[in-house]
């Protein structure tokens, strides 16, 4: 059972499971989803804020705090909507820089309970996933707003994970300054 740390945040140094987040993700990630993005990960720890997994904060092995990592469904949840069953599901994993609050690196990939389309892989392609890299979240928006472009025949998947991507690090700015 995870220990509570003084801060309120819950740690765990094997694994990162334990309270899952409302529209939760399919099976709780593990460190190593998010050491393919930060390699200098060595411990992680859950910050949870009223009983839910906001992010988990990443350190190094010398215990100095090298970013955020999130995992992110998109959309979540949505079984309210009639044909939600039928839209299109991406699951985001990244890393957030813990002074700038800039996205360090990013993976989108479909979510395992999708059909892969023609449609979906574009933006789970790398040249769609860099556009979000050293970003602040005022600037995570669709331009002409922001400086994420679109996909062309993946509009609409387009803007789901770009406004995911931005509602999940504003999320994470105002748990971790609090």
């Amino acid at each position: 059972m995870p220990s509570k740390n003084p801060r309120g945040r819950l740690s765990n140094d094997a694994e990162l499971h334990g309270l899952c987040p409302r529209g939760s993700i399919l099976r709780q990630p593990k460190m190593e989803d998010f050491k393919r993005l930060l390699p200098q990960i060595a411990e992680m720890k859950q910050l949870v804020c009223d009983g839910e997994i906001v992010c988990w904060e990443a350190y190094d092995g010398s215990g100095q705090l090298i970013g955020y990592a999130f995992a992110k469904d998109i959309p979540e949840a949505v079984a309210d909507i009639p044909g939600a069953e039928d839209m299109d599901k991406y699951r985001v994993f990244g890393i957030l820089d813990p002074k700038e609050y800039k996205i360090v690196n990013l993976d989108i990939a479909i979510h395992p309970e999708m059909t892969k389309e023609s449609w979906t892989t574009d933006v789970t392609e790398p040249g769609f996933e860099k556009q979000f890299i050293g970003l602040t979240v005022e600037e995570v928006n669709l331009s002409p707003d922001g400086k994420i472009d679109a996909i062309t025949d993946a509009t609409l998947s387009s803007t789901w994970i770009t406004d995911g991507i931005r509602q999940k690090v504003q999320e994470i700015i105002e748990k971790a300054k609090a």
